[in-house]
């Protein structure tokens, strides 16, 4: 041991080992990478309460306990490359911890609690079996990095999450995405990467700055990896042969092919009105609508359709960010 750190990677242990006890209060990092460790005992939670940093990656490691609440003083936790299925509830009570990596395990979801780690900077979750990602996780409000890349399973990332105050960088590729959020945080924000989802039949405006030129090209929409889920509908475009997906919250589209001469809805009549409205007369729409409508309507159309050679513009009843195909 030197400073507190032991490095006992790579040695083949079978199980925790019961010499960590001898030195329990003088351990702050405990580096067991590549052995065959199966399980995190209980003693190793309750007596090491000192431990700062843990890495166990590359075990045999199943289950993560309760007791994991335990060591209090925190800060890093990798259990990546092991088999564990599920986090427990009590990892949220790990308030100082910045950096957790769960790269490499089964994992088909996350624990609503996860949004309790108000100090977490970053969250390491590639190659995993996850199907959706809580909006709790929005609460960490300093995460930095967030990678889901290779969820195979992992159909959408709420909204929300683009939000975060701190988020600089995101990647989920070859996932399942089949919509890409038409909000985020450009000021901070800096890397995305969540074009490789062939399931993606287009990609907001708000995110063409992260586009790189071999991302350029979407494959076809390829029907069996999409889900049957409530989130989400097909449109249909004369101009290809496929469908383009949408939130399901645009609950109607209307063909400006079509000229349909009596608006459907008040909303609908704003929106017409607004987009023959030029933009200083718009700013007097704050006296006879909502804020936030008003907000919305002087910014004039607010979507076009995904294919190119169609491009309407795209009146709803919800809004809805540009897209190019």
């Amino acid at each position: 041991m030197n400073g507190g750190v032991l490095h006992w990677s790579y040695r083949d242990f079978r199980q925790m080992p019961e010499e960590l006890r001898t030195c329990s209060d003088q351990v702050q990092e405990v580096y067991l990478k590549e052995n065959f460790i199966p399980s995190i005992p209980a003693w190793f939670c309750d007596e090491m309460c000192s431990l700062k940093f843990v890495c166990l990656a590359g075990n045999l490691i199943t289950v993560v306990p309760e007791q994991i609440s335990q060591l209090k003083h925190l800060e890093s936790l990798n259990l990546s490359q092991n088999s564990i299925e599920v986090l427990p509830k009590s990892i949220g009570k790990l308030r100082n911890m910045y950096s957790l990596k769960m790269g490499e395990n089964k994992l088909t979801r996350l624990p609503k609690e996860i949004g309790d780690l108000k100090n977490l900077e970053t969250l390491e979750l590639s190659k995993n079996r996850l199907t959706e990602i809580p909006i709790e996780l929005a609460d960490c409000s300093k995460l930095k990095d967030l990678i889901l890349d290779d969820n195979y399973l992992l159909c959408r990332i709420p909204t929300k999450v683009f939000l975060m105050p701190q988020l600089n960088f995101v990647s989920a590729e070859r996932c399942n995405l089949v919509l890409l959020p038409f909000m985020l945080n450009t000021s901070i924000l800096e890397h995305v990467r969540v074009f490789n989802n062939y399931t993606l039949s287009h990609y907001p405006i708000i995110l063409e700055k992260f586009m790189q030129p071999t991302y350029d090209v979407f494959t076809a929409v390829e029907p069996k990896r999409i889900p049957n889920n409530c989130y989400y509908q097909r449109v249909s475009c004369n101009a290809v042969t496929h469908n383009l997906i949408f939130p399901i919250e645009l609950t109607n589209i209307l063909d400006r092919r079509i000229f349909h001469p009596t608006p459907n809805s008040l909303v609908e009549m704003c929106l017409r009105k607004c987009n023959s409205t030029k933009l200083i007369d718009a700013v007097r729409l704050n006296n006879w609508l909502p804020l936030g409508l008003s907000r919305m309507l002087r910014n004039g159309p607010l979507a076009i359709c995904g294919s190119v050679p169609c491009s309407k513009a795209v009146f709803g009843e919800c809004f809805l960010g540009l897209v190019k195909r």
